[in-house]
């Protein structure tokens, strides 16, 4: 099972007439291997993709979109049954 989360975050960029979109910031003293470990599947069930859990371009939409392409390669690594629901 997936647990509940614990802590959220988000922001409201949409609702800012200046903002015009939003990304994630990385501090210079972070954890190399955060963004590894915020795209991990949860149960092998749910899936995370974004430009936050790019280690290649995190930040950038092209690494939103490679990211959201191993997701999706990830999920479609699960063995599929008849009816095309995957194997638990």
């Amino acid at each position: 099972t997936v647990p509940h989360p614990v802590e959220l975050a988000r922001t409201r960029w949409w609702a800012d007439p200046l903002a015009r979109g939003g990304y994630s910031y990385v501090p210079v003293d972070a954890d190399p291997l955060a963004p590894l470990r915020l795209a991990e599947p949860v149960a092998n069930r749910v899936f995370f993709a974004g430009e936050a859990t790019s280690t290649l371009r995190h930040g950038y939409t092209d690494g939103a979109y490679m990211s959201g392409i191993d997701a999706a390669e990830a999920l479609a690594g699960r063995a599929p049954v008849a009816g095309g629901l995957p194997a638990d």
